[in-house]
């Protein structure tokens, strides 16, 4: 009988007590457990964090009976060590009761799950106080296992001040682990971010950071193999209804949800994307935080960000894996967050884009919205037909149409970039072939479309330059010369926003 699909299931034991898929990482977490005792992960959301944890959970309070059948099931000693699990996924808002008590909150949750009464009236007291308690009654070392650490973090990066209150509390809170470390046979730590030891863990400096470990890439999320192994039965349903040979199956899984690479190598398609796509058997976008999202974008507008820089961008190995609160790269929290990935190495920094055409769309989309207030429209269909048809002249008057209908009061002052990166989302929601600032070696081009049958090489200028010194640029510097062995047309098209009109009032368009 065909395994249920474990859409929304967190728990570990609910999916092996209802016969659900289970794509089994216990050797991963059995070679995780040789390694160290403290340990921190990074991994975006729906990426099977919480399942990890629960999974880890069930494992040392030694319910061996829900994994029978698994990898680990006879490599371990089985028997009963006192869990504490700390779960800001699921605390009262400290949005509403404020962080501290809110972690009181949690604390007090887990005791009376360990049948225990605390006494101390601090956040850090009561947490200190259950790890001793549990390790006295028990006579075994306690295991500690936090899901989205940072959760209160994130909810304020956007707001400086509040952040660095939040930063503070949970120092004190994680600040209780080390002096406990003679009582604790384990800490794991996931979350969305990897801010800065010094700004968070400054007193657990013992922290073994797996996040782009190669040898735990794949403990979160699918590998091609586990599709091939796990869900061999779902696949040959999607081949039948798509009517897709099992090669071109694998293609368009592929473009839409594979591409996460958190060590730089390993491939990993995103979890829960891939759950509802073998549910459904439709390709579209199914991950999407209703949340961050937000979050990212009122970040990218209140800072000034040109998203076009976002794409195909650089950062070095520093700035990737760690930031403050007070000094955050989005590019950083975009990979963290799961919207940007590693695609390779150029003079000695990663090189960062987006993962797949989900994210991609997802991204875009949502930015255009929040841009310029609007939903996509069919009608927005005509400025990709337009290039299609090599009729700028159309081209120019769908986008001045989308320019015009911009509110005044969600532009923002320091507005340069705005228009140029406005109409770069507009063309990735409409899935144009679009590079944004493609390197040549004497600059970059702010886009490159691809049709059927023409390259398109775009500058976007704001007045009072003019439009010739768009084309001169594109000529100058050789933008086309890397598709000179294409048999398509090469178009060089040079577009002039005057800010003030909100509109193109110049434009050439040069076959090279």
């Amino acid at each position: 009988m065909l395994k249920r699909l474990p859409i929304g299931q967190q728990d570990f034991a609910s999916i092996i007590e209802d016969n659900c898929v289970y794509a089994d990482k216990t050797k991963n977490i059995y070679d995780l457990l040789q390694t160290s005792r403290f340990f921190f992960l990074s991994r975006p959301r729906r990426f099977g964090k919480s399942l990890l944890i629960s999974t880890l959970k069930y494992l040392f309070e030694g319910r061996k009976e829900l994994f029978k059948g698994l990898w680990i099931e006879d490599k371990i000693e089985w028997k009963k060590i006192p869990v504490v699990r700390i779960d800001f996924t699921a605390g009262e808002s400290s949005r509403i009761v404020g962080l501290a008590k809110s972690i009181e909150s949690i604390v007090d949750d887990e005791a009376k799950r360990n049948k225990i009464t605390l006494s101390k009236e601090t956040h850090s007291g009561k947490f200190a106080e259950l790890i001793s308690t549990l390790y006295e009654t028990a006579g075994e070392k306690v295991v500690v296992l936090v899901d989205e650490y940072d959760k209160p973090l994130i909810e304020h990066i956007n707001d400086p001040e509040k952040a660095e209150e939040s930063r503070l509390i949970l120092r004190d809170f994680y600040g209780v682990l080390k002096p406990c470390s003679d009582k604790l046979r384990m800490v794991f730590l996931t979350g969305i971010s990897r801010f800065s030891k010094l700004s968070i863990f400054s007193e657990l400096n013992n922290l073994k950071d797996i996040s782009m470990d190669e040898n735990f890439a794949a403990i979160c999320g699918f590998t091609k193999d586990d599709l091939n192994g796990f869900f061999s039965e779902y696949k040959e349903l999607a081949c039948e209804k798509l009517q897709l040979s099992p090669e071109e199956l694998d293609n368009e899984i592929t473009y839409w949800y594979d591409g996460y690479k958190f060590d730089g190598e390993t491939h990993i398609y995103n979890p829960f994307s891939m759950l509802n796509f073998f549910c459904d058997r439709k390709f579209k976008n199914y991950w999407f935080d209703s949340g961050l999202p937000k979050l990212l974008v009122d970040f990218i507008r209140e800072n000034g960000i040109d998203v076009r820089n976002l794409e195909n961008s650089t950062i070095d190995s520093l700035g990737l894996n760690n930031f403050d609160v007070t000094r955050i790269d989005i590019k950083a929290l975009m990979f963290q967050t799961g919207y940007l990935t590693i695609t390779g190495n150029r003079n000695g920094k990663y090189v960062l884009d987006y993962p797949n055409e989900e994210v991609r769309q997802s991204f875009a989309a949502y930015l255009l919205y929040n841009f310029s207030d609007r939903k996509y429209s069919d009608k927005d269909d005509f400025m990709m037909d337009a290039l299609r048809a090599g009729d700028i002249d159309k081209f120019v008057v769908v986008t001045n149409s989308l320019l015009a209908s911009i509110p005044y009061q969600i532009i923002p002052e320091d507005h340069e970039n705005y228009f140029s990166s406005l109409i770069y989302v507009m063309l990735c929601v409409l899935a144009a072939n679009i590079t944004s600032e493609l390197s040549s070696y004497k600059g970059r081009a702010d886009a490159v479309i691809r049709t059927e049958d023409t390259i398109y090489i775009f500058e976007y200028k704001m007045a009072p330059h003019t439009a010739a010194y768009g084309i001169n640029q594109i000529k100058t510097n050789g933008y086309a010369d890397e598709f000179a062995a294409d048999s398509r047309k090469k178009v060089a098209v040079s577009l002039v926003v005057d800010k003030e009109k909100r509109q193109i009032t110049e434009y050439i368009k040069e076959e090279l």
